[in-house]
């Protein structure tokens, strides 16, 4: 069981490099000004962290966790429908970005591209929502010709490149504006209201 004392540092180590992360990305930031900015000495950031990338994929990855977590709660606690779903899981994405700004911007932005030179890059799956419409596909509410792994992938580029450019100044829209257009803009809800509309017609 780790002691107090070194979950402190490592969460001083954690919330510096979050901090100097977002605000000059990973390649002007070392490990000597993350210790310095954490309030401990460098061989403390070294105890913890092999390098400045591990503290980075240790972020990503609490994140990824964190927004994962609130994404699921949100599903489950939404019913069947697919579209109330997708709202849903939309709200919680957005209210997480917002809450957790600084933590979604290292994630998902511009510092993944320094990262990716030192190992895998973390990043959203794709996959929950490409086996939710594949489940479409298979009830007949989403036409066969879709491809469902592309179509998820690219929804969900969409939804991480409209949050990054709304971080970078919220007064850009409200957040009910982010949830209302990525909505009509999601595939397992526009994909389904065009065969429901064919089906009507």
């Amino acid at each position: 069981m780790a002691r107090p004392r070194l979950q402190k540092a490592e969460a001083k180590l954690l919330a510096a490099g979050q901090a100097l992360f977002a605000k000059y990305g990973t390649e002007r930031v070392n490990t000597n000004l993350i210790a310095r900015h954490a309030g401990t000495a460098i061989g403390t950031f070294y105890a913890h962290f092999a390098d400045k990338y591990a503290l980075l994929r240790e972020i990503e990855l609490r994140t990824l966790t964190g927004l994962r977590a609130e994404r699921l709660a949100a599903t489950h606690a939404s019913g069947r429908e697919v579209a109330q779903r997708a709202r849903r899981s939309i709200e919680a994405t957005v209210h997480f970005a917002e809450r957790h700004s600084e933590a979604y911007r290292v994630t998902f932005g511009r510092e993944r591209a320094g990262a990716a030179r030192h190992g895998p890059v973390v990043s959203e799956s794709a996959r929950p929502l490409a086996q939710a419409l594949r489940e479409l596909q298979g009830a007949g509410r989403l036409p066969p010709q879709i491809d469902v792994d592309l179509a998820a992938r690219a929804y969900l580029s969409m939804e991480v490149g409209l949050l990054l450019w709304w971080l970078e100044d919220q007064r850009r829209a409200t957040t009910a504006d982010l949830v209302e257009t990525l909505s009509s803009l999601h595939p397992a809800v526009t994909l389904d209201a065009e065969k429901s509309s064919a089906s009507a017609d």
